[in-house]
């Protein structure tokens, strides 16, 4: 469940009123070149960005329509970053950066990296090509992406084409990221990066989440680079923006292993790329595509590695035959093709099937007259495959399928006809292909074959200096460590065992409650109940050696209050066993509130809170919340991210962090299941302390601990590690 009206107030206050100037970092501009770029290396005051250039040359074409005091626009520049601060009227056509159009060529890449403030909007941020330099509906006609709410849990992408948004079904936390649009004179293929251990693959490898077929040059000859914003909470920061030509990717394919026009005349024999068909029935290409006889045809590609995005363009007569789009194919010991899985279209339904020999299982399928094949039109087929879902909290074993950039089936595993163990099993065969079926001679033709990798190798062109690299930093030494064991006793006084520190009170407003090591190897707050008094502060910390105080990784286990169980879709409960859904009616654990987490702290003004969230306003989802202090005593919520069902009533949850007094970087590793591999730890959420305060220095860190806060009903520690680096 969203809850942004809890931090919008107080964000707002921050990016309309940011003091006195920007805080002196060193910003560098880069090297002189022939492309547009924007290090966005020089300061500008809140509403100064209209009318400038980049430090490198390139005129900024700006749209600030909000007012900020006397002064129109509330854009600024500081450390070495764009900042969009929420709009206070939301909508896209009201604040944007974009850059002069350039021509519509295979191999021309848009290159942002930014930092989204929050992706949990509706409307968040976009960013890539467009039509005009300040799209009112940006995905429309244009090559570019857009981050938005997704089941109100967290992010996801959506990509522009023709006729407006495509949805890919993929997700996306707070985190820092690269895209990258390579265009092309048919559409365009979308790519991002992230942090290692997250969604998509990390420098200097980027994730191919989708293409378009649809925008050619002579409806889209030129397209305007750019990154705009509608959210109403938290500001977007942009750190880096250019346009390059990749001379490696100037082919119509670009990135794809298995490509081919199917065009020209003759036989199906070497394609452009991925080696040689292996065809079954008559296929004859001619300059419409690929075309079967009455009896149809079966093609297949082996490019050597799984495939994460395909693409078919579909001409059809006024009789045409069915197309299927083959994926995640795999030979038999004769080194014939006999398992695969097809996404079939024609005129009358259309289906994804699992193909096993003879044997073909329907997983999913429809007959809705607007998600057929069209007579006498040209289509396009799109497959999005996330590949394995290796971990609960992966980004595979879901599969979405387009036509004419509109979804048509979304397929995830656990499904009917499609296990996990299906899915996995079948996620790493390599071979890629097509079929017509029976039916009218020539009644198809299909054209524009293209399958990709979930990975692909970036150019070096496209990869930036180092100090531009988000904090993916967890030290390399412990300094303290504290796994509770021993006898009932209050935590202040106690010595680490590792690491030999001394736990401190260091606040509560209540001087009746306190932390204590409970006997069981866990630390809790106690009183247990304090009636609703619990205070806002009750933090506990450790003096952190001064040799350190320019980074710290902290690192907790958390158990939330009450019990419940993380289990599979269908999976039937023991008796008495609750799931973790806040929603259950009959569940006893659903008034149980989880506020506990992390300490920083530099002084009694300066410092972070970062707290787990659960009670039952949060349904299947919970949350991590960051809150800094604007007066004493009172520390609002600044940041947060949804989790889904990471945090369970009963089960451990570990929260990681670390920092260099600027940046900070969080990752979660979420409740195993019952029956599932354990999990691993996700980056969830970068920013900087910076994005809050642009006119204070870095925090200094001179204390880090544990923190309870408002009413928490029982959560247990289980465990705190400190590191540093040397």
């Amino acid at each position: 469940m969203k809850r942004s009206i809890w931090l919008t107030p107080l964000v707002l206050v921050l990016a309309a009123c940011p003091g006195p100037g920007p805080a002196k970092v060193a910003c560098k501009p880069y090297p002189a070149a022939n492309f547009p770029q924007d290090s966005y290396s020089d300061s500008r005051p809140v509403g100064g960005v209209r009318g400038t250039s980049s430090p490198e040359g390139t005129p900024r074409l700006v749209t600030d329509e909000e007012q900020a005091g006397p002064a129109k626009g509330r854009m600024s520049i500081d450390n070495c970053s764009l900042r969009m601060p929420p709009l206070l009227n939301p909508a896209f056509g009201r604040m944007g950066v974009a850059y002069g159009p350039v021509d519509r060529q295979n191999g021309k890449v848009i290159h942002f990296r930014l930092t989204a403030g929050d992706v949990q909007e509706e409307n968040s941020l976009t960013f890539g090509g467009f039509n005009s330099a300040n799209p009112a509906t940006p995905l429309v006609g244009s090559n570019a992406m857009l981050l938005r709410n997704f089941n109100q849990q967290g992010g996801t992408f959506d990509l522009g084409s023709r006729s407006g948004a495509m949805e890919t079904g993929l997700p996306q936390f707070q985190t820092q990221i690269d895209a990258y649009v390579i265009l092309r004179e048919r559409g365009a293929i979308y790519l991002v990066d992230g942090l290692a251990g997250g969604y998509y693959a990390s420098l200097p490898s980027a994730s191919v989440i989708g293409l378009d077929q649809s925008l050619t040059t002579d409806v889209s000859p030129q397209v305007y680079p750019g990154v705009h914003s509608a959210s109403p909470a938290d500001s977007h920061r942009i750190h880096h923006f250019q346009v390059r030509d990749i001379a490696a990717w100037q082919n119509w394919y670009a990135t794809a292993h298995a490509a081919d026009r199917l065009t020209g005349g003759g036989a199906l024999g070497t394609a452009e790329k991925g080696g040689t068909w292996a065809v079954t029935g008559n296929l004859s290409s001619t300059a419409d595509g690929a075309t079967a006889d009455a009896g149809g045809a079966l093609a297949f590609l082996d490019p050597g590695a799984p495939s994460q995005v395909l693409g078919l363009t579909v001409k059809t007569g006024s009789n045409p035959q069915g197309v299927g789009l083959i994926f995640r194919a795999n030979k038999d010991g004769s080194g014939v093709y006999t398992s695969y899985y097809e996404l079939f279209i024609s005129t009358t339904e259309y289906e994804l099937v699992r193909v096993s020999g003879a044997t073909r299982t329907r997983i999913a399928f429809g007959n809705t007259a607007s998600q057929l094949l069209p007579k006498n039109a040209t289509a396009y087929l799109q497959v999005i495959d996330s590949g394995p879902k290796d971990t609960r909290f992966s980004a595979g074993g879901r599969i979405r399928f387009l036509l004419d950039e509109k979804e048509l089936l979304s397929i995830d595993a656990p499904a009917n006809n499609f296990s996990n163990e299906d899915n996995n099993a079948s996620a790493g065969f390599t071979g890629v292909g097509f079929r017509i079926a029976p039916g009218s001679a020539g009644g198809t033709a299909v054209s524009y074959f293209e399958a990709h990798p979930r990975t692909i190798t970036l150019p070096a062109e496209l990869l930036l200096r180092e100090e531009e690299a988000p904090l993916e930093d967890t030290g390399n030494v412990v300094v303290a460590s504290d796994d509770f064991s021993g006898e009932f006793r209050e935590l202040a006084g106690r010595k680490t065992p590792v690491g030999g520190l001394v736990w401190e009170k260091k606040a509560s407003r209540n001087p009746e409650e306190y932390l204590a090591v409970d006997g069981n190897g866990y630390v809790t707050a106690f009183p247990t109940s304090l009636n609703g008094s619990r205070g806002n502060f009750l933090l506990y910390g450790l003096p952190w050696p001064s040799q350190y105080r320019n980074f710290a990784s902290l690192e907790a286990t958390i158990v939330p209050p009450g019990s419940g169980v993380l289990r599979r879709e269908g999976e039937v409960l023991g008796v008495g066993q609750q799931t973790c859904s806040g929603f259950d009616a009959d569940n006893p654990s659903r008034k149980h509130r989880l506020r506990a987490g992390l300490l920083l702290w530099q002084d009694k003004d300066n410092y972070v809170l970062l707290r787990g969230f659960m009670d039952e306003s949060q349904s299947d989802a919970s949350e991590v919340e960051w809150q800094v202090p604007s007066r004493p005593d009172f520390a609002p919520v600044v940041r947060r991210t949804n989790l889904n069902v990471r945090w369970c009533h009963g089960q451990p949850t570990t929260l990681r962090l670390s920092t260099d007094g600027d940046h900070i970087t969080l990752w979660v590793k979420g409740v195993v299941g019952v029956g599932d591999p354990d999990t691993k730890f996700e980056p969830v959420q970068t920013f900087r302390w910076t994005d809050l305060f642009p006119d204070r220095p870095p925090l200094s860190i001179n204390m880090v601990g544990l923190y309870f806060s408002e009413d928490d009903t029982g959560a247990r520690i289980d465990g705190f590690k400190a590191s540093a680096r040397r």
